[in-house]
Protein backbone atom coordinates (compact mmCIF):
# COMPACT_ATOMS: atom_id res chain seq x y z
CA UNK A 1 0.00 0.00 0.00
CA UNK A 2 1.25 3.46 -0.84
CA UNK A 3 2.11 6.38 1.42
CA UNK A 4 0.91 10.12 1.12
CA UNK A 5 4.76 11.08 2.18
CA UNK A 6 7.94 9.43 3.78
CA UNK A 7 9.76 10.75 6.98
CA UNK A 8 13.43 9.89 7.36
CA UNK A 9 15.30 10.02 10.51
CA UNK A 10 19.32 9.78 10.95
CA UNK A 11 21.82 10.63 13.87
CA UNK A 12 24.56 12.93 12.60
CA UNK A 13 27.69 13.44 14.21
CA UNK A 14 30.15 16.39 13.40
CA UNK A 15 33.73 15.98 15.36
CA UNK A 16 37.31 16.42 14.51
CA UNK A 17 39.37 13.57 13.84
CA UNK A 18 43.00 12.11 14.70
CA UNK A 19 44.13 14.29 11.17
CA UNK A 20 42.31 17.22 12.48
CA UNK A 21 39.82 17.13 9.70
CA UNK A 22 36.24 18.15 10.45
CA UNK A 23 33.93 15.30 9.54
CA UNK A 24 30.77 14.23 9.65
CA UNK A 25 28.83 10.96 10.41
CA UNK A 26 25.52 9.75 9.41
CA UNK A 27 23.94 6.66 11.52
CA UNK A 28 20.67 5.70 12.81
CA UNK A 29 18.73 5.91 9.15
CA UNK A 30 14.97 5.23 9.59
CA UNK A 31 12.60 5.87 6.75
CA UNK A 32 8.83 5.52 8.40
CA UNK A 33 5.81 5.90 5.83
CA UNK A 34 3.58 8.90 6.48
CA UNK A 35 -0.48 9.15 6.00
CA UNK A 36 -3.09 11.42 6.13
CA UNK A 37 -6.75 10.68 4.79
CA UNK A 38 -7.69 9.84 8.13
CA UNK A 39 -6.59 13.27 8.85
CA UNK A 40 -8.77 15.03 6.03
CA UNK A 41 -11.90 12.68 6.66
CA UNK A 42 -12.63 14.54 10.27
CA UNK A 43 -12.64 17.94 8.64
CA UNK A 44 -14.01 17.11 5.25
CA UNK A 45 -17.00 18.99 4.15
CA UNK A 46 -19.80 16.81 2.24
CA UNK A 47 -20.43 19.95 -0.17
CA UNK A 48 -16.72 20.29 -0.83
CA UNK A 49 -16.21 19.68 -4.97
CA UNK A 50 -13.41 17.82 -5.28
CA UNK A 51 -11.31 20.75 -6.69
CA UNK A 52 -11.73 21.76 -3.28
CA UNK A 53 -10.70 18.31 -1.90
CA UNK A 54 -7.52 18.33 -3.53
CA UNK A 55 -6.76 21.57 -2.47
CA UNK A 56 -7.58 20.76 1.59
CA UNK A 57 -5.29 17.64 0.98
CA UNK A 58 -2.37 19.42 -0.43
CA UNK A 59 -2.57 21.98 2.01
CA UNK A 60 -2.62 19.48 5.04
CA UNK A 61 0.41 17.65 2.91
CA UNK A 62 2.63 20.55 3.29
CA UNK A 63 1.90 21.25 6.95
CA UNK A 64 2.75 17.60 7.64
CA UNK A 65 5.88 18.30 5.84
CA UNK A 66 6.74 21.35 7.23
CA UNK A 67 6.33 20.17 11.22
CA UNK A 68 8.57 16.57 10.53
CA UNK A 69 11.36 18.60 8.74
CA UNK A 70 13.38 19.91 11.94
CA UNK A 71 16.79 19.27 13.80
CA UNK A 72 16.75 17.76 17.05
CA UNK A 73 20.16 19.05 18.53
CA UNK A 74 21.61 16.35 21.33
CA UNK A 75 25.20 17.85 21.98
CA UNK A 76 26.57 21.46 21.07
CA UNK A 77 28.88 24.11 22.95
CA UNK A 78 31.13 21.43 24.46
CA UNK A 79 27.52 19.62 26.28
CA UNK A 80 24.49 18.06 26.43
CA UNK A 81 21.40 19.07 25.86
CA UNK A 82 20.12 16.33 28.13
CA UNK A 83 22.00 13.90 30.60
CA UNK A 84 19.78 11.39 29.11
CA UNK A 85 21.18 11.61 25.61
CA UNK A 86 24.80 11.40 26.93
CA UNK A 87 23.42 7.50 28.23
CA UNK A 88 21.95 6.88 25.47
CA UNK A 89 24.55 8.10 23.01
CA UNK A 90 27.97 7.98 24.48
CA UNK A 91 28.80 4.43 23.44
CA UNK A 92 27.44 4.50 19.95
CA UNK A 93 30.33 7.55 19.21
CA UNK A 94 32.95 4.93 20.08
CA UNK A 95 31.39 2.52 17.33
CA UNK A 96 30.44 4.83 14.83
CA UNK A 97 33.61 7.09 14.89
CA UNK A 98 36.56 6.09 16.32
CA UNK A 99 39.13 7.88 15.14
CA UNK A 100 37.28 11.21 16.98
CA UNK A 101 39.30 13.68 18.71
CA UNK A 102 36.94 16.14 19.57
CA UNK A 103 32.97 16.34 19.46
CA UNK A 104 31.39 19.51 17.81
CA UNK A 105 28.03 18.67 17.67
CA UNK A 106 25.28 15.79 17.69
CA UNK A 107 21.75 15.87 16.19
CA UNK A 108 18.66 14.06 14.96
CA UNK A 109 17.93 15.36 11.45
CA UNK A 110 14.37 15.07 10.29
CA UNK A 111 13.14 15.33 6.69
CA UNK A 112 9.65 15.00 4.74
CA UNK A 113 8.95 14.62 1.90
CA UNK A 114 5.70 14.42 -0.72
CA UNK A 115 5.81 10.73 -2.08
CA UNK A 116 5.65 10.34 -6.43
Amino acid sequence: MGCDYYIKSELVIVYYDNNGALSTSRTNRIIKKGYIMSVLKKNEDSDDDQETKNKKWKEELNRLIEKNTYKKILYENDKWIKDSYEKNYLKELNIVCPRMVKLVKIYKDYEAWETE
